[in-house]
């Protein structure tokens, strides 16, 4: 019998070829082949396409394909055997027989369109291999699980496959345990199959309509290789996983193509290929980030190139370098292999050599990019003109791929930017901006520059910005009141009015119109804490008919008690305060306070003991050191 002889395909179209398997259960492999095509607007002959692992590649087998001899792999023998049907053919693409491996620009023609080619397919069928005992008994019980989910709708319900599991093995006439060990040994031995490890089988399951698992004649829908390892308590790898996770059906996490193409290399640089050039082609189509256009110029499958060509223009192709330049890797493999290296700091290098359009290029393509304080050094190690024009380029780029730690960036690079670069980095950041002791220290670097900034702050929105503690102390000596009051209104958290808040306070030209407005806040945004009542007592820079008010407004009971040196720790004077008194009697006793206060140093007194009770019920004390009274003993 004569050889068969391909007939050419048009390779300026979408054509390709299908077979149509002969049915039979014994004899001769028989089948014809011909042409279709993938035009939207043409005739597709419904189709399942095969998806196996081509084992040894000798041609040590042949079917007859058109009334003519052609050779093929034992391995594919052996599943197109147990595949036919034994009454009716069965319409199916296979790589092997299906395109002529030894027509190199037919092979890389088809190749390109292999995604579209299992996306037409009415469903992919997963060849794991001739049945061993144990498989057979696994994939026996998992088409019984199969049809009474089916049947029940319970698809994503692994409670109640698991119930249906036990029922099923309780029906058998095998020891339980033996049954469970049996099963256990099936799901093993289909995971560790060659064909998980094989890199094409991303593309193929990943854009498959349905797919099934053929293990001899037993199939069930790919899917249930997932209830099977959960039910049996196997952990597949996490190559394996990662495969399964792409089979369409319920209860696997497939999703919509994310991956870029570089984190496709990395994350499968550990897949097989018997073919190292497939690695990169056999990902084309299931890349987020790979174009027509980036095809036609570089990585249109050609096997024309050469393995080190094939490295050069992808090299070029993720990393902008020259198109031919040496890239030090003679192999596939070695290149993959350093790939996560070389990524990690591709996007800092362009960062720092100020090629924005590359880092821009990185950012459509998916990749992700985070600026924080130790980039912000290393740019502005650069020189403080270079990196701040390195800071506003960065700016610029508005992208969502793009992020900024805010306080951190903030803090190392308003010290050193002018504002126009200030404004864009301000304006760019989505997360909350902290305002603390860095940033603002960062802000008064240069005179009068803080307001500008704090205004273009103070425009982002409610709950935009975050004000710490130790942040509203460092703003109290530069912010107008009306800024204040618009951040005060933006946060959610309570501030504590301490001594340290108050002498911050008493900094600011407006120092009243500050104070007056932080006490305003007392039962929204602030607190008074004991040490800052404490200075009320003692502070002439604040009105004492003020104070009056303030203590006859939110306190019912003040007590103060001045106590001496140990051991005796005699009350060396007090102060008492009630709600009771009328306002011009607590205003007295507030200017007697302060009189008592100015002379506790001579007197010996070395701290204070002080109780309060709030008009809103509240009770509050502390013991506070008389040398440092924002610091509390007890």
């Amino acid at each position: 019998m004569d050889l068969f002889q391909y007939e050419p395909l048009d390779l300026t179209g979408n054509s390709f070829r299908l077979l149509m398997l002969h049915p039979g259960s014994t004899g001769e492999i028989s089948c014809d082949i011909f042409e279709a095509s993938l035009d939207p607007d043409g005739i597709i002959i419904p189709y399942e396409a095969l998806s196996y692992a081509w084992g040894n590649i000798e041609l040590s087998a042949s079917i007859t394909a058109n009334s003519k001899t052609l050779r093929i792999t034992n391995n594919l023998f052996t599943a197109l055997s147990y595949l036919r049907d034994d009454s009716i053919g069965r319409v199916m693409w296979i790589d092997a027989i299906c395109i002529d491996q030894n027509d190199v620009a037919e092979r890389g023609h088809q190749v390109g369109q292999m995604a579209g080619i299992y996306k037409g397919a009415e469903q992919v069928l997963i060849w794991l291999g001739p049945p061993t005992s144990e498989t057979k008994l696994l994939m026996e019980y998992l088409r019984k699980l199969q049809q009474g989910l089916i049947r029940q709708k319970s698809h994503h319900d692994l409670t109640w496959a698991d119930e249906r599991w036990s029922k099923l093995r309780q029906s058998s006439d095998l020891d339980q345990a033996v049954l469970a060990n049996l099963q256990r040994i099936g799901i093993i031995s289909l995971l560790s199959e060659t064909w998980f490890t094989r890199i094409w089988v991303l593309q193929e399951v990943s854009n498959a309509r349905a797919a099934s698992v053929c293990c001899g004649r037993w199939s069930v829908q790919a899917y249930m290789l997932n209830i099977a390892a959960k039910l049996v308590g196997v952990v597949p790898d996490d190559g394996c996983q990662a495969v399964m996770d792409l089979f369409p059906g319920p209860m696997t996490r497939r999703s919509p193509r994310k991956n870029i193409l570089q984190d496709l290399l990395e994350k499968f640089r550990k897949s097989e290929a018997s073919d190292p050039r497939d690695m990169v082609y056999a990902l084309l189509g299931i890349a987020s980030d790979v174009s027509e256009s980036d095809l036609g110029s570089l990585l249109l499958p050609d096997y024309s190139k050469t393995e080190q060509q094939l490295i050069r223009d992808l090299n070029w192709y993720l990393f902008f370098d020259s198109p031919g330049q040496e890239v030090g890797h003679d192999t596939m493999a070695s290149f993959l292999e350093m790939l996560p290296r070389k990524t990690g700091a591709i996007l800092r290098n362009f960062v720092l050599h100020e090629h924005t359009d590359h880092v821009h290029a990185l950012l459509e393509r998916g990749h992700q990019f985070t600026v924080n304080e130790t980039i912000v050094n290393e740019i502005l190690r650069r020189g403080i003109s270079s990196g701040v024009s390195i800071l506003f380029d960065l700016g610029c780029i508005e992208h969502p791929n793009l992020k900024f730690v805010p306080e951190s960036v903030l803090e190392s690079s308003l010290r050193f930017c002018d504002l126009a670069t200030a404004k864009r980095l301000l304006s760019n950041q989505e997360e909350n901006i902290k305002i603390n002791r860095g940033f603002v220290d960062g802000l008064i670097n240069w005179h009068d520059r803080e307001f500008y900034v704090l205004r273009i702050l103070s425009d982002r929105g409610r709950h935009s910005l975050e004000v710490t503690q130790d942040g509203l102390v460092s703003l109290l000596p530069y912010c107008d009141p009306i800024l204040l009051k618009t951040l005060l209104e933006q946060q959610t958290k309570v501030y504590r009015l301490t001594r340290g808040v108050l002498n911050s306070a008493c900094q600011n030209q407006q120092m009243a119109r500050i104070i007056d407005l932080l006490l305003e806040c007392i039962g929204g945004r602030t607190e008074l804490e004991m040490s800052g009542l404490l200075w009320f007592m003692e502070d002439y820079s604040y009105d004492e008919q003020k104070v009056a008010v303030l203590l006859k407004h939110h306190f019912k009971i003040i007590h103060i008690f001045a106590i001496g040196e140990s051991p005796g720790e005699s009350v060396i004077w007090s102060s008492n305060v009630t709600s009771d008194s009328d306002l011009p009697e607590i205003e007295m006793e507030v200017e007697d306070t302060r009189g008592d206060m100015e002379c506790s140093e001579v007197l010996g007194v070395r701290k204070f003991s002080i109780k309060a009770l709030f008009g809103s019920g509240r009770r509050a004390g502390a013991i506070l050191d008389w040398y440092n009274y924002d610091y509390s003993i007890e």
